[in-house]
């Protein structure tokens, strides 16, 4: 059965419900670390009626038109982003895992308002990659099986997966509720787009020596002003039209110049997501 949100009133309506999940959504804070990487998870808000979060340096995407975009909760607190790459699976970054069944809402644009395409649906389970390393974040890649397939439409789509690795200089374009400022944050309401740039591999490993791998790929703008940020991890990173990255890390202050953004590479996981998929 999918997720039944209740608003606690014998007389209450299934649509009465989701307006007060809708009201009752926060970003969840999560703590520091005392190193250079830092998850791009929720981040910590004054106030517990903030809904949505934005990428900074983006623009509000066009309605739908990321029909894969995920939105992750624990409870209700918006956690991260994820993408629909199956009718029963979302890939997401193994760091937002909280537990094995959560909330997963679907064809998402505007999380205060109802836009009649979205899919609540509940977690079955998340299967967090083997070999992932929360210190270094290698291999921080999470696959989430929802309890009922997903109903594909025009709203509510699927996403190939890259099985090529991505050429330095290939454009793609990043969404998600992340914050629009760094390091104040400030949240707005809708699901925000950007275009970035994939970074050269041995100019990402010069940024950041010791902590770049085969396994992560640096993309962003080399001038800064925009990039993924707090609240966008586990979300898309989206080249030619196919799934190449999964937000990842970056400097805890997003978007400075010359400090790209870090994403999961895709390319490397593709046997394991189809074997994942096929013995679950």
């Amino acid at each position: 059965m999918d997720f039944i949100l209740s608003c606690g009133s014998p007389g209450c309506s299934q649509n009465h419900a989701f307006r007060d999940f809708r009201k009752s959504v926060k970003v969840e804070a999560i703590p520091t670390s005392a190193e250079m990487i830092f998850h791009r998870e929720g981040a910590t808000v004054e106030k517990a009626f903030l809904l949505g979060n934005k990428v900074l340096g983006g623009k509000p995407c066009l309605p739908n038109s990321q029909p894969w975009q995920a939105a992750l909760f624990s409870g209700f607190r918006l956690i991260c982003g994820g993408t629909l790459i199956h009718p029963s699976w979302v890939v997401s970054a193994a760091h937002c895992r909280k537990s094995s069944i959560f909330p997963v809402r679907l064809g998402e644009h505007h999380l205060r308002r109802i836009d009649w395409s979205e899919q609540l649906k509940l977690s079955s389970k998340a299967i967090v990659h083997p070999e992932f390393n929360r210190r270094t974040l290698n291999n921080d890649i999470m696959m989430i099986k929802l309890l009922t397939p997903a109903t594909l439409n025009d709203k509510v789509k699927v996403l190939d997966l890259s099985t090529n690795c991505p050429e330095p200089g290939t454009k793609c374009l990043i969404s998600g509720w992340g914050t629009t400022s760094s390091p104040q944050t400030k949240y707005p309401d809708v699901l925000q787009c950007a275009n970035i740039t994939i970074i050269n591999h041995n100019v990402c490993q010069s940024i950041y020596p010791d902590y770049i791998n085969e396994n992560m790929v640096c993309a962003g703008k080399m001038e800064g002003g925009t990039d993924s940020c707090q609240g966008d991890s586990g979300g898309p990173l989206v080249c030619n039209g196919k799934l190449q990255g999964i937000v990842s890390w970056g400097p805890y202050i997003c978007a400075q110049p010359n400090k790209p953004g870090v994403y999961v590479n895709v390319c490397k996981y593709t046997n394991w997501i189809q074997e994942t998929i096929q013995n679950n």
